[in-house]
């Protein structure tokens, strides 16, 4: 019944509040979101990246049963938009929820942040990835330092709003030294 409310909508405010409406009601709602953002071959995966990312925001809890797959799941997210929206809620996990996590995952998520900075992938996706290293780099300040270095090299071939990230970032990682 999910996929066939999300089938239905776009990603208008409108479509989108329609849709959060009509699932509220529906059992496992949670799980199917999540289920379709991380599957590249459903049809809904970025609506439901959308509409999940909604409900995040406003209750970042709702991740909580989902840390696990959601974390361990962001390698497969090939979508450019929901690479966005993960990554987003990557950093509200970090922000909100962070305590719940475990090295582990922390380290996962640097693994991860690292991966979206090497490859073709959209700046919002990257600033979400150095802002994670931003509230990583106390706890992996090896990593961190690799990372702005990296950084560093490609920073004049890059657009406004990464420079902007990019600088937060080195601020943070100058302070570990």
């Amino acid at each position: 019944m999910i996929y066939k409310i999300l089938s239905k909508g776009n990603t208008s405010l409108a479509s989108r509040k329609k849709i959060r409406e009509d699932i509220e009601k529906q059992p496992n709602v949670l799980s199917t979101l999540v289920e379709f953002t991380f599957d590249p071959t459903s049809k809904v995966n970025v609506l439901a990246s959308i509409v999940l990312d909604d409900l995040v925001q406003v209750n970042p809890h709702l991740l909580d049963d989902y840390i696990v797959f959601f974390i361990e799941n962001l390698p497969r997210v090939t979508d450019e938009s929901v690479k966005r929206l993960t990554s987003k809620m990557a950093v509200l996990l970090l922000e909100k929820r962070g305590h719940l996590l475990t090295v582990q995952q922390e380290e996962q998520l640097v693994d991860q942040s690292l991966v979206w900075l090497t490859t073709e992938t959209k700046v919002a996706t990257e600033a979400n990835a150095m802002q994670m290293i931003v509230l990583l780099c106390k706890k992996f300040p090896t990593q961190a330092k690799l990372i702005a270095e990296l950084i560093e090299v490609n920073y004049t071939a890059k657009t406004p709003a990464y420079q902007s990230m990019a600088r937060k970032l080195l601020k943070c990682v100058q302070k570990l030294e």
